[in-house]
């Protein structure tokens, strides 16, 4: 059974980074996967963002930032720190027998398994799904992005992503079921009074406040 898991693995590996390959593509899958390292994001993106919901939601803006940032720590923790030291399984560049025909267009190091990205990705998309729900296809379509962009890149297998995409979406629920439905300092739920509702102020009426 391993070694026909093994097979797919690597036969998936090759239809993703090789046949259905495109370099202009090569680019978008590079920017796509250092999202949070690019210059653009982290400079206008991300500010302009967090000022705008800073603007709507005041200080509770902080519950879900605080919420994320403990998903995806635990996330990391657990991909990097711990399965990754325990399975070490080489990255396809260092596989001989894939080498010859893998496409290496990213950089990566230390061990494959599982996926960092896919599971930080993942996390983060199953948190911020239960503050807003309505972007949950924006969120856990972005995460795949970034997890097919490491194979596409030709830095993961598609096992690897598989696996941190599971581990990922297993710890956000996790967290949602036994921290922010638990503790009521999480919570962050709308309620709009009919005062709010018949308002002309837009920031009034999408507003979110605490229900304890």
């Amino acid at each position: 059974m391993s070694h026909l898991i093994y097979w797919c693995d690597i036969q998936l590996l090759y239809l993703l980074n090789v046949a259905l390959a495109n370099p202009t593509l090569d680019h978008f899958w590079l920017y796509i996967t250092q999202l949070h390292k690019q210059s653009f994001m982290v400079f206008v993106a991300f500010p302009a963002l967090f000022m705008a919901l800073l603007y709507i939601y005041s200080w509770r803006i902080i519950k879900p930032l605080a919420a994320l940032t403990v998903t995806i720590g635990l996330s990391d923790a657990i991909a990097y720190r711990l399965i990754k030291n325990m399975v070490l399984r080489p990255r396809p560049f260092n596989n001989p027998e894939v080498a010859g025909w893998l496409r290496k267009v990213g950089e990566a190091h230390g061990p494959s398994f599982p996926s960092n990205h896919a599971a930080n990705c993942f996390a983060g998309a199953a948190v911020l799904s239960w503050y807003f729900p309505r972007g949950s296809y924006f969120f856990y379509s972005l995460a795949a992005l970034v997890a097919y962009s490491r194979v596409a890149l030709g830095v993961h297998y598609p096992g690897d992503v598989l696996a941190g995409t599971v581990l990922g979406i297993v710890v956000g629920f996790v967290i949602r079921i036994y921290l922010l439905e638990r503790v009521s300092w999480f919570r962050f739920h709308p309620v709009v009074s009919k005062v709010e509702t018949y308002s002309g102020d837009w920031r009034t009426r999408t507003r979110r406040l605490e229900q304890d």
